[in-house]
């Protein structure tokens, strides 16, 4: 099952839960997307309860910009823009882990 979420502050009034529900959904594909509330000052500790089981994330504002030291690989175009927008939790890469990968 591929449990994903969007991290963000404030994050209630997010649409992404909905739409990417639905998207699973439509594809067939057995999953869970929430909202997590996530402050500034949570964000390394979010992550590393990514890492425990999660699929991967989307980040709102300033989060994008904020989680790059946290992740163990960032693209290239990521590291060139200096945000991401999605971190995937990827076993089995040269660099295991967070992945930032720009959207």
């Amino acid at each position: 099952m591929l449990r994903l979420a969007v991290l963000g502050h404030p994050i209630a009034h997010s649409l992404s839960p909905a739409m990417h529900r639905y998207a699973l959904g439509s594809l067939g594909l057995k999953g869970s997307y929430e909202a997590w509330e996530t402050p500034l000052e949570a964000l390394k500790d979010r992550l590393e309860e990514v890492r425990q089981g999660y699929r991967g994330v989307n980040l709102t504002i300033p989060l994008k910009e904020a989680a790059l030291p946290f992740l163990d690989w960032v693209s290239p175009k990521a590291q060139a823009i200096g945000a991401v927008n999605t971190v995937l939790s990827v076993e089995g890469l040269e660099e295991p882990g967070g992945v930032g990968v720009e959207a």
